[in-house]
Formats: C-alpha cells, sequence, structure tokens
C-alpha cells in the first residue's frame, strides 16, 4: 500500500506514526518536504517505511492514497497545480475544503473522503471521523484509531467542535490531580489514579447499553456520587460546557 502526505504538520506526523507502527504490510509512505525538519524526522524514525519527495506531484504520482493535510488558508493554491488523475485515493484533512471543491478541481473518483483524525492516532487509538461511509476507508483508518462514520459534512463538523472541549477537559484533570496534592498525596500516584480512573470511565459509557444519563445517576441517595453531582448541578457547573460548543460550531462552519 503507498500513502501519500502533501503537508507534514502535527496531524501528519501523528497519522504517519501510526500507520508505521501498526505493522501493516507492504507499506509505503512519502510525504511533501512542506515541513523539511518533520519529514526529516519521520524518514528518519522509519527508514524502510517512509521517504522524503522533492515536491507535491512527486507525492501524488508516487501515492495510491493521497492524503491532502494543509492549513485552510493555503490549501486550495498549493493543490490546484497538481495532476491528480480520477484513479487516485483522495482523504481529505482539510475542513474548509469541501469534497465538491476537490471534484470541482481533479474531477470525480471512485473514493473521496472527509477524514478527522486526531494526535491521538500516533498511539493508534481516539476517534477518527469519516465522511461519507467508504468501507475501504474505514478499513484503512482503522489501523491509527476507531473509525466514526458520519452521514453528513453537518455532522463532522458538530464531532470537530466537541474537540474543543480537549483543553477544558485536561484542565479539569489538573485541577482534581492538584486538589489531591493539596491533601497529602503525591502528584506521580495522584495523575495515575486519576488518569486510570477517568480512562475507565470513559471505557464504561462506551460499553454501556442505555441511556448515559441514567449511567450518572445510578447511583446512591446520600453517597458519594450523590453529593457531588447534587452541588455541581445546584452550580449549574454543566451548563458552561455546552454553551461555548455553539460558538465553537459556528467557528468551524465559518471556517
Amino acid at each position: 500500500m503507498k500513502l501519500g502526505f502533501i503537508g507534514t504538520g502535527i496531524i501528519t506526523t501523528s497519522v504517519v506514526t501510526g500507520f508505521c507502527e501498526s505493522g501493516m504490510e507492504n507499506l509505503q509512505i512519502v510525504v511533501s518536504p512542506r515541513n523539511k525538519e518533520r519529514a526529516q524526522m519521520l524518514h528518519e524514525k522509519y527508514p524502510e517505511i517512509v521517504s522524503v519527495a522533492a515536491d507535491n506531484q512527486e507525492v501524488v504520482d508516487r501515492s495510491d492514497w493521497v492524503f491532502a493535510a494543509l492549513l485552510p488558508k493555503a490549501a486550495e493554491d498549493i493543490l490546484k497545480p497538481l495532476h491528480i488523475g480520477p484513479e487516485k485515493k483522495f482523504i481529505n484533512l482539510v475542513a474548509t475544503l469541501s469534497l465538491k471543491r476537490i471534484e470541482e478541481m481533479f474531477g470525480p473518483r471512485e473514493i473521496l473522503a472527509d477524514v478527522v483524525p486526531l494526535t491521538f492516532a500516533a498511539n493508534r487509538f481516539g476517534p477518527v471521523v469519516i465522511y461519507p461511509d467508504i468501507p475501504e476507508v474505514v478499513d484503512l483508518m482503522s489501523h491509527v484509531g476507531k473509525p466514526v462514520p458520519v452521514d453528513t459534512p453537518k455532522q463532522i463538523a458538530i464531532l470537530r467542535s466537541t474537540t474543543g472541549l480537549m483543553s477544558a477537559y485536561y484542565m479539569l484533570l489538573t485541577v482534581i490531580i492538584q486538589w489531591c496534592e493539596r491533601n497529602g498525596l503525591d502528584e506521580p500516584s495522584a495523575r495515575a489514579y486519576i488518569t486510570e480512573f477517568t480512562g475507565a470511565l470513559s471505557r464504561k459509557a462506551a460499553t454501556w447499553d442505555g441511556d448515559l444519563e441514567d449511567l450518572a445517576r445510578e447511583m446512591t441517595p446520600g453517597g458519594l456520587n450523590w453529593m457531588a453531582l447534587t452541588h455541581l448541578e445546584e452550580k449549574d457547573a454543566y451548563t458552561p460546557w455546552t454553551e461555548i460548543l455553539g460558538p465553537i460550531l459556528e467557528k468551524v462552519i465559518k471556517e
């Protein structure tokens, strides 16, 4: 399998790393020289798999799958001069570049999809949003995360918006760990417990068949979870989390 990446930023680095660590057979990856340091780093780390092209057209020519992973403002200007034949499978990672626009520039093709991986792809976990639901794309991206196919571009925007809560979530973990420290627990122990605990909560939620609110309220009246949930609901602590998602969604759609 031959994968080519036009653009060598953080997301490309993460996705390429994930593919290289996946154990896929007969994998060859060619990356553009746009970010020379990152491109060279990937080549040096995976010399048997990753090579650096002389230019973007070489990336296309040497690949079966072409990944466009460029900054939105520069994407069209960089892609327009390229010849990308209809036999190429095109994976778009540029939020502002529609599949319709890609077809206008390069013509229709059998496989054309929007994909939204995150930096977790380097470790081969985390969600990878895919539109439309093309089995071959889902199979490919399953090597670097958990594919989440959606039915419309709007649904991609909705899920992309929720990633804006990442820093807020890390800050929530930080203040809980800091509270543990203030009460006499060392930071490594607090971090080990809290990160494993919250990870277990997510795994439980992922396998829960019912409504998640039912899971949230599966607690002993007067118990520890009842105390925390009651206090936070009285403080209206959950509203700000959803309030900010509206403006984030507007920004995602506008961009």
